[in-house]
């Protein structure tokens, strides 16, 4: 009611409320009727959207890099479908992409003001507190937390991913603001970095150790002693909600750096598929459709690297996307980067030039997250992750 007669950002926030709450998945919202909760929000948002002008001298939505991405994307998935190795879930993708060109579109011409983006991005580190609060109380079998985020990020993870980029997105926040915004992002990440330890992902660990590089070399000049003490309270917090068995399972990294024979065999079934991704593209230019990847696995891999289905997924988004998007999708993926890249140094340089502050906190927190989810994406196949979109489009 509020999007169709206020102002249709109403919308856009029941959208990012029905994410993190997933309502149909918890204790207290098992008795709802199943109305397709997101979509419905999307349909009402695009509908309430219809009487909101363009604003005067800004680029339109399917302008923008990730815009033109997201479309072409999404077509090249749509014409991969006759020849998807496993059409259901090609479908399903492709589906979702193209979902999120309207995802996209909705943030990009809702959130166009400083403010706007950083009440944003505080939705989601309210949200993140949120699963932060049900991961507090939750076991997590062998330091790994399954089945506690929304939608999208109920593995380990994914979850650890998405919380790393937001506790990146919290940091900024908390530097930037001076009302009670500060002290909701001071609340939320304890409980968010506790919930990247629960999740036990290496690949979150490394990718929040990165994203924290970035932000700091992206940081506003001004009030450097302010941003050094909130570094060191964050290295000291995340140190005491982290686990022995979360540095148990760190300690592995090296090893896989290393190739010592104490390598898990986790780490090192990265690397092998990492190869077979590889000849599997030789054998496929032009990609096997979404999930292919671990329909060719048992051909491709040795048994020992094969989960109890039979076959394996890829643990690197790229290569996920060379396999099966074959060299138009890897194309499309390495360009999209380079202009995440591109803007990284454009914000630098508004560090350097001093802008307003929030300004260069918020394009800081944008690219630091977006940095979480590249550097994740070593570890795993983010291809869908649904926070790089939001994140792009507020870039």
């Amino acid at each position: 009611g509020l999007a169709l007669f206020r102002h249709p950002i109403f919308g856009l926030y029941t959208y990012i409320a029905v994410f993190y709450l997933d309502a149909p998945n918890r204790w207290w919202g098992g008795g709802l009727p199943d109305l397709r909760w997101s979509q419905l929000a999307a349909i009402v948002t695009a509908l309430a959207m219809l009487r909101i002008k363009a604003e005067p001298g800004r680029p339109p939505w399917y302008k923008t890099f990730p815009a033109v991405f997201l479309i072409l994307y999404s077509i090249w998935l749509w014409i991969q479908s006759p020849w998807a190795l496993d059409p259901a879930l090609h479908r399903e993708c492709a589906f979702i992409f193209t979902k999120y060109i309207i995802v996209y579109f909705m943030v990009y011409r809702l959130i166009d003001t400083p403010e706007l983006t950083r009440d944003f991005l505080l939705a989601h580190v309210v949200g993140c507190l949120y699963l932060g609060l049900i991961a507090l109380g939750t076991d997590a079998p062998g330091g790994r937390l399954d089945g506690v985020g929304g939608p999208g990020i109920d593995d380990s993870n994914t979850l650890g991913m998405h919380a790393a980029a937001i506790a990146v997105v919290s940091a900024m926040l908390i530097f930037a603001l001076r009302d009670w915004r500060r002290y909701a992002a001071v609340l939320s990440a304890p409980l968010i970095l506790n919930m990247v330890v629960k999740t036990g992902s290496r690949g979150a660990f490394l990718a929040l150790f990165m994203g924290g590089l970035t932000i700091f070399a992206l940081r506003p000049r001004e009030n450097t002693r302010l941003f050094y003490g909130l570094a060191i309270v964050g290295v000291l917090a995340f140190g005491v909600v982290a686990s022995d068995t979360f540095w148990e399972r760190m300690q592995t990294i090296e090893s896989a750096v290393k190739q010592d024979e104490n390598i898990d065999n986790s780490a090192e079934g990265r690397i092998v598929q990492m190869k077979a991704g590889v000849q599997m593209f030789a054998s496929h230019p032009l990609g096997v459709g979404h999930r292919g990847f671990a329909v060719l696995s048992p051909a491709y891999l040795d048994v020992i690297y094969l989960d109890q289905t039979g076959a394996r997924s890829s643990h690197n988004t790229f290569i996920s996307t060379l396999v099966e998007q074959g060299f138009p999708g890897a194309i499309m993926f390495s360009l999209l980067w380079l202009w995440v890249l591109k803007s990284c140094l454009l914000a630098r340089r508004w560090a350097k030039l001093k802008r307003p502050l929030l300004d260069v906190s918020l394009m800081a927190a944008v690219c630091g997250g977006l940095l979480v989810v590249f550097i994740g994406g070593q570890f795993a196949d983010f291809l869908k992750s649904e926070v790089q979109i939001w994140l792009l489009a507020l870039l």
